[in-house]
């Protein structure tokens, strides 16, 4: 909950437009007002925004020797001692208070608005001794906290990296360097918080130092700043400076704050209160009964519907947050006045139960808000009854910020902002889904020769039979909530919610697409997000494998024809596939494998090879083309022809990175990953290479107990069984290179491997 002091920094910090400039030096004292005076000034030439210090000496009855309006507003950690110290002023413009400090100088914690983002700000001095338990007392500090991002800058007293971070000592008697590195628990508190070090995240290779020892002789570089992954695309710049008026070198780093476009999703909560309900479906009914008229056609009239409701759904929202925040406050404010009258009589038990019943009656407004986070982590229950808001908030901020990409490479160019990183992914998949230069004749030829025969009359009329309400709410109902809209917002229990309402204008729009071939405009977008492939490269755009957020109501569409389509596939497609369809394992296909291999093991007067092909971005590249003329070649009927060339015709998508969306990018080939239909039209179209492979007595497989085998399809994985591969590879090579041509299926040479049995 964001309480009316949080709520008017929140609101001022979400205005900010403009770089936030940070500066961190352990200073080595400021109790000399001739220094103290000179640093002061030298800082605030240096025009920064946020500036942390350490060793400050200055104990706590001179406090107020800190206080520089022109650096703003001072939060500090002071020892009784002329000792240790340290200071973070923070300018006036940024909205910051107290989260934590110790009581000896080493530890303080500031919550910073930057972004409308609650920030975390630790500024340490950390001791020249073991450092565990302070590293403990720290993390044991933060945990307590709830904030998006962390920053912990100053003066750490240890590097993690001997080798980048430290030179060595001339002498022979260097052997306590370990002396100087970070505790084990550092590594494991930096992984738990996911903190990077932005210096070396800016300078992979390069070697600078911050301090100098004079007793051992050694540089290193003990001053850093770690940073959450979410800011380490925000910090554009980062230095360390020459020493001054210490003995450490200052640091200087910028964060350059761009505004997030915000993703409009429904907030489900609308959906759980009757009253709210009978509400919208009056709103929905009167809609459709005064727009849906012969002149305008439906899918104008359907798109239209989704705009309206969302205008509703945005108002209500606003009205049921401001009120839920005017409770809560009155709540707290309750809650401190009966907590006043109770410290005047403590023996009051009608005074202690009024404030349980407050807190429960806060607990429960709260859950309500819990209730919507749990979907982002897909969290039906959770323990940790006594806290679970700061449960949650770590739950949620360790998801996220795993999933930001922090730097992307291209050779020997380095890509590190938002901005920047964006850009890379947008290129990439402007040209990746580029229309490929296959023509269509060569593909009509290459068909014309497999000599397909065309399907049986039941089939197509399965597949073309008009879409009814049934078929609707099954789909409807088989939907998991959980799922994330997609451009609309729109999401799942909209749509178990109003189905009612929704099923008789849902059909007539599913069948004029069947009969006209036109979709709504708002079925031709995508959100795509990605996903980083695990065990590759995380900096190669190559390594993400994209995710289509598609609108819900296009899914349900989708989800029909893919039902119908399994049913023909399901005999069409031979036994070596057993990718996504019914009744298929790909245990079956393990087990097969495994057999041959022993076979051969046992039996090795033959040569053999296992051919594994991984396709390049196989469902990426698949040319629209080849598999719509193969569902003619097949004559799968005049309305399914219909649905799949709307479909696939006119997309549009934009690419969402760190929360930023690329432009909007025209996707000319390939399969939506995230549509139902998208896995169907990968395997039937790579069923031609594997009914070509199958028929071509040239290409020779392996015949065990006279059975013949010469591939096994896993999806988009393909394992070909090649007896003789010294006089057959080429073969097969080519009738594979043959059908990518036509089909847009790519060979990965650096992933495809072989295993031979008996064959050099």
């Amino acid at each position: 909950m964001i309480l009316k002091k949080d709520r008017k920094m929140a609101k001022r910090g979400c205005n900010l437009e403009r770089t936030v400039r940070f500066y961190s030096n352990n200073i080595n004292g400021l109790n000399s007002p001739n220094k103290r005076n000179k640093v002061f000034h030298n800082i605030k030439k240096g025009g920064y925004d946020i500036v942390a210090l350490q060793e400050t000496h200055i104990c706590q009855k001179h406090v107020s020797h800190l206080t520089y309006k022109h650096l703003g507003k001072e939060f500090y950690s002071a020892s009784i001692e002329k000792k240790r110290g340290v200071v973070l002023y923070v300018k006036e413009w940024i909205p910051a208070e107290l989260a934590f400090k110790d009581n000896e100088g080493r530890i303080l914690g500031v919550f910073v608005y930057i972004e409308n983002e609650k920030n975390l700000i630790c500024n340490i001095y950390a001791p020249n001794g073991s450092k565990i338990n302070f590293i403990k007392k720290l993390n044991d500090l933060i945990l307590k906290q709830e904030f998006k991002n962390l920053i912990i800058l100053g003066d750490f007293n240890g590097v993690l990296n001997t080798e980048l971070d430290k030179t060595r000592k001339s002498n022979k008697n260097n052997k306590k360097r370990g002396n100087g590195t970070l505790p084990k628990n550092f590594i494991n508190f930096q992984q738990e918080f996911n903190l990077q070090d932005v210096w070396r995240s800016h300078h992979p290779l390069d070697r600078d130092y911050t301090f100098f020892s004079d007793r051992h002789q050694v540089w290193s570089r003990i001053d850093m700043v770690w940073a959450s992954s979410y800011l380490i695309t925000k910090i554009t710049k980062i230095e360390i400076l020459t020493r001054n008026h210490s003995d450490h070198s200052p640091i200087q780093f910028t964060i350059n704050e761009t505004r997030r476009t915000g993703k409009w999703r429904l907030n489900d909560i609308l959906l759980k209160s009757e009253e709210d309900i009978k509400k919208n479906r009056l709103i929905l009914k009167e809609y459709f009964q005064i727009n849906d008229t012969p002149e305008v056609n439906i899918q104008t009239i359907w798109d239209a519907s989704k705009a309206v409701m969302r205008g509703y759904f945005i108002r209500q929202n606003s009205w049921r947050n401001k009120l839920r925040n005017q409770k809560l406050n009155k709540i707290q404010e309750q809650i401190i006045e009966t907590e006043t009258k109770l410290k005047k009589s403590p023996k009051n038990q009608k005074l202690t139960r009024d404030i349980e019943l407050l807190k429960l009656q806060k607990s429960n407004i709260e859950l309500e808000q819990l209730a919507k986070k749990l979907k982002f982590v897909k969290q039906d229950h959770f323990q940790n009854a006594n806290k679970p808001g700061k449960w949650l908030a770590k739950k949620i901020g360790r998801k996220k910020q795993r999933q930001y990409i922090t730097r992307i490479e291209d050779g020997e160019k380095h890509y590190r902002t938002d901005k920047e990183i964006l850009r890379q992914f947008e290129t990439f998949y402007k040209t990746l889904y580029k229309k490929d230069q296959i023509k269509k004749d060569d593909i009509a030829q290459y068909l014309s020769k497999r000599k397909l025969e065309k399907i049986s009359e039941e089939q197509r009329e399965r597949l073309n039979k008009s879409i009814e309400e049934e078929e609707i709410k099954k789909a409807i109902r088989k939907m998991d909530p959980n799922k994330a809209p997609g451009p609309d917002g729109l999401t799942v229990m909209y749509y178990k919610t109003f189905e009612e309402e929704l099923l008789p204008y849902l059909k007539k729009l599913m069948n004029k697409i069947t009969n006209e071939g036109k979709l709504p405009n708002t079925w031709k977008e995508a959100n795509i997000t990605v996903i980083h492939k695990e065990k590759t490269d995380p900096t190669n755009v190559k390594n993400y494998r994209p995710i289509s957020l598609l609108n819900i109501d296009y899914k349900i569409f989708t989800n029909i024809l893919a039902d119908r389509m399994k049913e023909f596939l399901k005999n069409w497609i031979q036994e070596e596939q057993t990718g996504f369809l019914p009744n298929r394992q790909l245990r079956d296909n393990v087990r097969t494998i495994v057999d041959i291999i022993e076979y051969y093991e046992a039996n090795n007067e033959k040569e053999l090879a296992l051919l594994t092909v991984d396709a390049e971005k196989a469902f990426d590249n698949i040319n629209w083309n080849f598999f719509k003329m193969l569902m003619r070649e097949l004559d799968l009927g005049y309305k399914f022809l219909n649905a799949i060339n709307a479909i696939y015709e006119d997309q549009t998508a934009k690419i969402w990175i760190n929360g930023h969306p690329s432009k909007e990018i025209k996707i000319n080939k390939g399969t939506r990953q995230g549509c139902p239909l998208s896995p169907l039209i990968f395997i039937f179209t790579l069923e031609i290479l594997l009914n070509t492979i199958r028929n071509d007595a040239s290409l020779k497989g392996t015949k065990i107990r006279n059975m013949h085998y010469k591939t096994r399809a896993f999806a988009d994985d393909l394992i070909c069984i090649i007896e003789n591969p010294t006089e057959n590879i080429k073969k097969w090579l080519h009738a594979i290179e043959e059908f990518g041509t036509v089909a847009g299926f790519k060979i990965n040479k650096s992933k495809s491997k072989m295993l031979t049995k008996k064959y050099n």
